[in-house]
């Protein structure tokens, strides 16, 4: 089953996402680390700040890392006591990853589902110093666990938690 062309759809279609996080945790990255460091640089050397300075970092620190947690998943990058499991036979790895997968899969659903919920009830307050909603914190964890749950299903189609295949984003 997967190597059906649906699974291989699938399959694309997944690394297409996680090239755009790869490329969109970048930008977020770059964007943080030079607004920190004009930051710095105008509260030190010239003795004022930027309005924007602390909100700015912070958006993008918040969906960088929240659009990392789906890449690690990808490259079962995650840190993880896999001590008893390696004991376990092929099969019952198989099985072991399926059941974490599935539990998994269920936390990041609901956590998707709440934090639409929250990004709803959030997105009519704005940020202090920027003309940006507070529920876009809250849209980051939407677009992270769903991204998750698709990495998580298809670690239960495959029964892999990884698979060289995948590394190529």
């Amino acid at each position: 089953m997967s190597e059906s062309p649906l699974f291989r759809r699938f399959s694309a279609v997944l690394s297409a996402i996680d090239r755009a996080s790869m490329v969109f945790v970048t930008v977020c990255m770059a964007v943080l680390t030079t607004v920190l460091l004009l930051q710095v640089f105008f509260r030190y050397a010239l003795n004022d700040s930027i309005d924007w300075g602390w909100d700015v970092p912070r958006v993008c620190f918040i969906w960088m890392v929240l659009l990392s947690i789906p890449l690690g998943i990808r490259n079962n990058a995650h840190v993880g006591i896999d001590l008893l499991v390696d004991l376990f036979s092929d099969m019952g790895r198989r099985v072991a990853v399926s059941i974490n997968a599935v539990f998994m899969l269920l936390l990041s659903l609901v956590l998707a589902y709440y934090a639409v919920i929250l990004t709803g009830d959030t997105w009519d307050q704005l940020m202090p110093n920027i003309p940006l909603p507070v529920g876009v914190f809250y849209a980051a964890l939407v677009f992270s666990q769903i991204h998750v749950a698709m990495h998580l299903v298809r670690i239960l189609i495959t029964g892999q938690a990884h698979s060289a295949d995948w590394s190529e984003a």
